[in-house]
């Protein structure tokens, strides 16, 4: 039995709650992630969530946080928190013993290369990443308590490519857009875009831009840029990892010279074709709990109603 700051204790009763993210393959997401809310029996009925807080290049934050559940103003819990491997394994393992007032969270990190990368294969299964958190009471009699909960949440990604064919190229001026809107399988927002001529000290260049989101919800994409040339091969890429559709973003290509000077390979019939490549992350679209080994009291309560 685990050991929290406290020697030789014995906790006779243990929630689990077990949380898969699905469509988790580069967690591209807008927003945080919260976790369905789970109770727990033994802990006065208190409520609870986990959620992934912050996506950022290096880091991924993540934190339990007890819920506004109308319970006591404070309650001790001896809690366990993991990512689970592809084995059953936990991995990353964080112990603690602390006491949660209603909206209070503690928050831990992880590196992001660590998971997505470095340990890629034990952290997801199908593209799934998999947090458990455990929770104990330490109990004078031989009495136990034991629960555990599953939750799903699926993440919105898709992936998409189409092709730009832009026509009279040499003759493309600066202030002039060809837009082209990628419109969502799922129903949500459209990723808005635009080919254009951007200058820069002086000097044309080839660009394209993402337009902000026209509501308060926006998306995260990745994105993967080719110039073709005239055999269909990509003989330019650029990358763009992590950007937000929070603000107009400009990504610049090449200057429109390198085209010019390589018209015989790269523009038959002046025409310029753009190879595009998307993954676009909507958030999750789905986030329930699936089931309960014992119904907890609030829900018991709402079937017997």
């Amino acid at each position: 039995m685990v050991d929290m700051t406290t020697k030789n204790v014995k906790f006779s009763d243990i929630f689990t709650y077990i949380w898969a993210i699905e469509n988790c393959s580069k967690l591209i997401t807008p927003d945080g992630i919260p976790s369905p809310v789970f109770e727990v029996n033994f802990l006065e009925n208190t409520k609870w969530i986990l959620a992934i807080k912050d996506i950022r290049q290096q880091f991924i934050s993540y934190y339990i946080q007890r819920e506004y559940d109308g319970g006591p103003d404070s309650i001790e819990v001896f809690f366990e928190l993991s990512f689970l491997s592809a084995d059953g394994f936990s991995l990353k393992t964080v112990q603690s013993r602390a006491h949660f007032k209603e909206g209070e969270y503690l928050e831990y990190a992880v590196l992001t290369e660590y998971v997505f990368e470095l340990h890629r294969l034990q952290y997801l299964v199908n593209d799934t990443l998999t947090l458990i958190c455990r929770m104990f009471r330490v109990r004078t009699d031989s009495l136990s308590e034991r629960n555990m909960c599953f939750a799903r949440t699926r993440l919105g990604l898709e992936r998409r490519i189409f092709i730009w064919d832009i026509r009279n190229f040499s003759t493309f001026q600066p202030g002039r857009d060809v837009k082209h809107q990628i419109d969502s399988i799922e129903g949500t927002l459209p990723l808005q875009l635009a080919f254009h001529v951007d200058v820069v000290d002086g000097i044309e260049h080839v660009a394209f831009k993402v337009f902000k989101s026209p509501s308060g919800r926006f998306l995260r994409f990745n994105g993967k840029i080719s110039i073709l040339d005239v055999s269909g091969q990509k003989y330019l890429t650029r990358d763009f990892i992590n950007f937000s559709t929070v603000t107009n973003v400009n990504f610049i290509l090449c200057k429109k010279t390198l085209l010019m000077d390589n018209k015989s390979t790269l523009l038959l019939d002046d025409l310029l074709c753009i190879r595009s490549e998307f993954e676009i992350g909507y958030g999750a679209v789905c986030s329930d709990i699936e089931f309960y080994v014992n119904t907890p009291a609030s829900e018991r309560y709402i079937l017997n109603g």
